[in-house]
């Protein structure tokens, strides 16, 4: 069985902070911030909501950011994500979401995990100015797969190593697959929190891998939960069942809450 405190390959840090980001130029932007309910997406899949608390999540528009911002271990205080970066903030209801990139064009932003099931409004402050509310549902659970490009999740080896299609996972082997907006873990780290040790989801018990439309033992999930030094992170180590078909889809979640349709796996029986 792997270590439940294994640490996620540098490499995926530097993926991870930066989600998929359009790099943008320095701007001196004329007014408030401007975005919509719809430009509001999921952080791993780029789908439209609801999301969940400890989920990431994208806000697209314009005059966003003064400038482009990555998170640094500078900005990471009391051991926590920052909730102001370049200037900018934004608030999901009564909470402040924890932010790892800003540009004029876009922002990724971590949920709190202090919000309960609800509609929230959301709304980007960039210093004195202030955007439009608009609309986010937040729910328990909002399952998503990480991707390397669109259709293929992150997938790595015990070693770290990426499963892409030069280099396959075998049937039978132990592979990790990263996601966010899994949901409660116990024990629970606090909003924002990058979490020291390992903490199971909460729901374990009702959690599902479905390979090639086809349910996972759950004796072949060896771990899952928060990715010990990464806040809004999760990892699932999944041990391969013998008769994995090659190239299954794969989707994760709860009954009735999976994440999206269309994303595959490089396997080889």
């Amino acid at each position: 069985m792997p270590s439940l405190r294994r640490q996620v390959p540098s490499f995926w840090l530097v993926a991870l902070v930066a989600l998929l980001v359009a790099v943008s130029a320095v701007a001196q932007s004329p007014g408030p911030p401007q975005y919509t309910s719809a430009s509001v997406v999921h952080g791993a899949t780029f789908t439209s909501g609801p999301f969940a608390g400890n989920t990431f999540i994208s806000i697209f528009g314009e005059d966003l950011a003064w400038s482009t911002r990555r998170v640094t271990q500078v900005d990471i205080r009391a051991n926590r994500l920052p909730t102001s970066l370049g200037g900018v903030q934004v608030l999901i209801g009564p909470a402040q979401a924890y932010l790892v990139f800003v540009s004029p064009t876009q922002i990724n932003a971590l949920v709190s995990s202090a919000l309960t099931a609800g509609d929230y409004p959301l709304r980007v402050l960039r210093d004195s100015w202030a955007g439009p509310a608009a609309t986010v549902g937040v729910r328990e659970a909002a399952p998503g797969l990480f991707m390397v490009q669109y259709g293929i999740p992150v997938v790595t080896r015990l070693d770290g190593s990426l499963v892409d299609q030069a280099n396959p996972a075998r049937s039978g082997s132990i592979v990790t697959i990263w996601a966010t907006g899994l949901g409660a873990t116990t024990p629970e780290p606090q909003p924002g929190e990058l979490p020291r040790a390992a903490a199971m989801l909460t729901r374990i018990a009702e959690f599902e891998i479905w390979l090639g439309g086809v349910k996972v033992s759950a004796d072949h999930i060896l771990y899952a939960g928060v990715a010990p030094g990464f806040a809004g992170l999760y990892q699932i180590n999944l041990l391969l069942p013998q008769d994995t078909p090659a190239l299954p889809e794969i989707r994760i979640g709860y009954p009735g809450l999976l994440s999206p349709e269309g994303q595959k796996v490089f396997v080889l029986p």
